[in-house]
């Protein structure tokens, strides 16, 4: 039986996908895994393609775009090994990066989650891991940078320590979990469509007493947001999503002062973007 259940969400990234399960067999030598991919409903090949090259990975095909967290809730109900490893379909292992992250999982039972340390296409460190802003920062931040108020590691980041060390979330573009854990706290919250949703996820992972660990030795390059393009789309996707954590983490009412004031630093946009803004706002309303 395989130890790792690797999970691959795709969405008309056919040749990044195939790319990803390429490099996943290529490196991944210190432990036994599956592949699973779900793919969103591409619509471009990418099932009969990936069929095709790699007969041994199981396919999930959605009729509709689920989005990130639904789609990989998916593949994780049907998941029988301790861990499952979430990857995005536009990285690429630069080392054996799953038995890392296996093995310091292994020997370390309170850790939840862990990650490895993304790079971009050049080779250049990329955010790997974040912050969780409490609701308190997330209003000074409206008036105050980021980099002023925690320094050198803003909310999404990386540093030049070279040691597995503990973080508040990993970036879901690698993100191992132990399922045990995940039986435990729930899954991806389906609410979310896109963003945050790791991020809401491993908020109750340490709410849960479980720590969650970057590991500097696991390297993955991360090609970043190569499925959804339309920037007025994935800002609007952004913003709802934002809100909608806020709301989760921190038990925010129906009628709560923060959404006046979180809705009230979006005015400016009602220039620019006029319908999307709107449709936003209607969005945080019905919460």
């Amino acid at each position: 039986m395989s130890e790792v259940t690797i999970i691959i969400v795709n969405y008309k990234t056919k040749e990044l996908t195939i790319q990803c399960i390429n490099s996943i067999y290529e490196k991944t030598k210190g432990v036994s895994f599956d592949v699973i991919v779900v793919d969103n409903k591409s619509d471009d090949g990418s099932v009969e393609l990936i069929k095709k090259q790699f007969p041994n990975v199981k396919i999930i095909g959605n009729d509709i775009n689920l989005g990130f967290g639904k789609a990989n809730n998916i593949a994780i109900r049907t998941a029988k090994t301790k861990y499952v490893f979430l990857l995005n379909s536009d990285t690429i292992l630069l080392n054996d990066a799953v038995s890392i992250m296996y093995d310091y999982m292994e020997k370390n039972s309170s850790v939840g989650a862990c990650g490895g340390q993304l790079y971009c296409e050049n080779h250049n460190k990329t955010s790997s891991y974040g912050k969780f802003l409490t609701i308190k920062e997330r209003i000074l931040s409206i008036f105050i940078s980021t980099k002023k108020l925690f320094g050198k590691n803003v909310y999404l980041g990386y540093d030049n320590c070279e040691l597995p060390h503990e973080v508040d979330f990993i970036i879901g573009a690698d993100l191992m979990l132990r399922k045990s854990v995940i039986d435990e706290i729930g899954m991806f919250d389906e609410d979310f469509f896109l963003y945050f949703e790791e991020s809401e996820l491993q908020y109750r992972i340490r709410k849960g007493n479980y720590n969650i660990f970057i590991l500097p030795d696991a390297k993955i390059i991360h090609f970043g947001s190569k499925s959804f393009n339309d920037r007025k789309v994935k800002r609007e996707e952004y913003l709802k999503s934002e809100y909608l954590y806020y709301k989760k983490c921190y038990k925010l009412s129906k009628y709560s002062i923060f959404k006046i004031i979180y809705m009230s630093t979006l005015l400016l946009r009602l220039l620019v973007t006029p319908k999307m803004i709107i449709r936003v706002y209607k969005y945080i309303l019905s919460l």
